[in-house]
């Protein structure tokens, strides 16, 4: 929220007083949260020693004069000063005075700042390989249409790339493309039988530019969203490192990073067949089911979907996660790295449920105001300790 001295100023009094609507309440929050400096500063200014030297100086003002100014339009902010009334004299003189400073401070520290690396939010972007190896970086590329060798047109859009074939071919020869989306990225496209795939922050799917008749099949590493198109003549099949997840037509969302120690497979509509790549055991899933394998095998239980599909529809929501496996997934999106000055505070366990296109300082924020850690944001890193 970009607010300018006046604005901030009468939320803060207002603020003292007790007249903060609901609205402004959460509006003065959101301002404060967005930076630690911003939290140090308004718990100065709400001290009772800062307020009782700062009345004490008001009042040696000429209020009554300083009004009648007021009324003549001296300030040009007149629309605050005649809502609030002879209250603002008191409350809103210092409040003002008080942002001055500290406004002049931070545009000091941004200008220091203008050259450090920054945290960025994620956005839509990826390279699509070609079959004869050539690289396209997407989110550079205006839309338009690529020609496969086989026919098949592909669609280059600013988000999603679309594949679609354009005759009909017998041969079996499958092309590949590979689709990669780097960290702070996300990207979707749909595959040439229809099937759309969202595919998530730190992933790569490989697919042939058109299936074969009898099975459909592409690989993941990282996560991926499908809404498979249904086909009864030719099975889909989704590979990764540990479980080979095959469906005719349905909704799921598969997390097979390198990194995890476990793959997952959460279905939300129809059914799928999982299969344990290590030890051959096959489970089929229900709606609301979720098949994780390990290092000890594969099991299955029933979850609430919309924790493990959140991202795909903008969201970072977690439920009692401790914090090393939220910040893993937070640092993917946001690309940025994460150091503990604690060990345990790893194992903190949070919940929440963010707009994960907001910057990640609100985020930090919200676990920050727990009174359990402390959280600095230098550059790209972010280091986390206990609470001092």
């Amino acid at each position: 929220m970009d607010r300018n001295v006046f604005d901030v100023a009468e939320l803060v009094g207002k603020y003292l007083t007790g007249n903060l609507t609901e609205e402004e309440r959460e509006s003065l929050e959101k301002w404060i949260a967005a930076s630690k400096e911003r939290a140090s500063w308004f718990e100065a200014v709400t001290r009772e020693d800062y307020q009782r030297d700062k009345f004490a100086r008001v009042r040696e003002v000429d209020v009554n004069g300083g009004w009648r100014k007021v009324q003549r339009g001296c300030f040009r902010r007149r629309r605050v000063w005649t809502r609030l009334g002879r209250w603002a004299a008191l409350i809103l003189l210092p409040m003002l005075g008080a942002c001055l400073v500290y406004l002049h401070g931070q545009r000091g520290v941004e200008e220091r700042d203008e050259g450090r690396e920054k945290i960025e939010i994620g956005s839509s972007k990826a390279r699509l390989i070609l079959a004869d190896g050539k690289s396209i970086t997407l989110e550079q590329q205006p839309p338009g249409v690529l020609a496969e060798c086989d026919g098949t047109r592909i669609n280059l859009e600013s988000e999603h790339v679309t594949y679609e074939n354009e005759e009909e071919t017998h041969d079996e020869e499958l092309v590949y493309n590979e689709l990669l989306v780097p960290k702070g990225g996300e990207y979707s496209l749909t595959l040439s039988d229809g099937t759309v795939v969202f595919l998530n922050a730190e992933s790569r799917l490989r697919f042939p530019v058109r299936f074969g008749k009898s099975v459909r099949e592409v690989e993941l590493e990282g996560e991926g969203y499908f809404e498979v198109a249904r086909d009864t003549n030719a099975e889909f099949v989704v590979r990764t490192r540990d479980m080979r997840v095959k469906v005719l037509g349905t909704v799921f969302n598969i997390s097979a990073y390198e990194n995890d120690d476990f793959t997952c497979a959460t279905l939300v509509e129809g059914s799928v067949e999982v299969t344990d790549s290590e030890t051959g055991k096959e489970v089929v899933l229900r709606p609301n089911e979720q098949a994780l394998v390990r290092d000890d095998g594969m099991f299955v239980e029933e979850v609430d979907v919309s924790y493990a599909v959140a991202w795909k529809d903008g969201r970072l929501r977690f439920q009692e996660k401790p914090l090393w496996e939220i910040m893993k997934i937070v640092s993917r999106w946001y690309d940025m790295e994460v150091e503990y000055g604690d060990e345990e505070v790893k194992d903190y366990a949070f919940g929440c449920n963010f707009n994960r296109h907001a910057a990640v300082e609100d985020l930090l924020a919200v676990f920050e105001r727990t009174g359990t850690i402390d959280i600095d944001i230098q550059g790209t890193k972010v280091f986390i300790s206990k609470k001092r």
